[in-house]
């Protein structure tokens, strides 16, 4: 009898984070910092079969690893899922690498697609994923705050590293508080590969930078009550935190901020209404609205001019819920 489920999960923007992995305990590290969910991501379907483990993967996945390590962190809770044969179909709405969540958002809706598949209840599936998901960007080297946002959905604020403390003794220490606001946003990205987050998180000099830099820039935003009306306040401080990291100077992002200004002059939107903002840490931005009253009709535009200049583009929102698109 063959069991089958889906789950869908959107990515995640990092606009600001400060490095905090010096913990032994996969589950305390992380990272403080600021950011937003979005509803584009990663959709996967998973059916299983009775046999001894396997797993075969189609569609758009970069790789096995990640998939492997969520069936091997899946198995402490589930050991029945050694004794099938699962196959998972990967979709992605968005280029890995570049910035957007794309592995947490993999690992989760892959977790989540198992245990849909297996019957598990819906409340205890979606605590095991964040769960499992944390412990497998870790083992990865891979995005240190994703998954704790994606936990919560919306414009978080991550206050302390590690994952949330979850349902049934789930979960870690990690804090993190949200709001939520309809905000359309466009994304740009270079075409060419970009770095894996490992490259500056398990770099000395790099992580001592971010961390410095974050540190300085969460000081004022962790003050006060997180609300929609600090939308401003977390642009102004993630383009301090660009410039301050060093990651603005490098893989050449400040010609890539230049070129998405042309495009939103190119496209009539040189008025200020429009802020361009790095993602960290791709070769990418994201293009949001200056104020929240936003209807969202310059996306269209805006796409298209940044596909003119030879660069990837996408419209998207803010999601509420990133767990939980369909």
């Amino acid at each position: 009898m063959m069991m089958r489920s889906s789950a869908q999960v959107g990515g995640h923007l990092t606009l600001i984070f400060s490095v905090q992995d010096d913990a032994e305990a996969l589950l305390e590290q992380g990272s403080r910092g600021a950011g937003f969910c979005l509803d584009r991501g990663v959709k996967v379907e998973a059916s299983a079969v009775e046999g001894t483990g396997q797993l075969s993967i189609e569609g758009d996945a970069p790789g096995h690893a990640l998939f492997e390590t969520v069936l091997d962190e899946l198995s402490d809770f589930e050991p029945r899922v050694k004794a099938l044969d699962w196959s998972l179909i990967h979709t992605s709405d968005l280029p890995v690498s570049q910035g957007f969540g794309l592995s947490a958002a993999g690992a989760i809706s892959t977790a989540l697609a198992m245990q849909r598949a297996l019957g598990v209840e819906a409340e205890l599936a979606r605590a095991r994923s964040i769960h499992i998901a944390h412990r497998v960007e870790r083992r990865l080297s891979g995005g240190l705050g994703d998954v704790a946002a994606l936990h919560v959905g919306g414009v978080e604020l991550r206050l302390e590293p590690g994952c949330p403390q979850l349902a049934g003794d789930l979960g870690g220490p990690g804090a993190v508080l949200s709001w939520h606001a309809d905000i359309p946003v466009v994304l740009g990205w270079r075409l060419t590969a970009s770095q894996h987050t490992s490259r500056y998180i398990d770099d000395g000099e790099w992580k001592l930078a971010i961390r410095a830099a974050g540190e300085k820039a969460l000081f004022g935003l962790r003050e006060g009550r997180w609300e929609a009306a600090r939308w401003g306040e977390l642009l102004e401080k993630s383009a301090q935190f660009a410039e301050t990291s060093g990651l603005l100077a490098d893989a050449d992002r400040l010609a890539l901020l230049h070129l998405c200004g042309s495009a939103l002059a190119g496209a009539g939107h040189a008025d200020g209404s429009l802020s361009v903002r790095l993602c960290m840490l791709g070769e990418s931005v994201v293009v949001v609205p200056t104020t929240l009253d936003s209807d969202g009709e310059w996306k269209a535009s805006v796409v298209e001019s940044l596909r003119a200049r030879g660069l990837g583009a996408a419209a998207a929102n803010i999601a509420s819920d990133a767990l939980n698109l369909r």
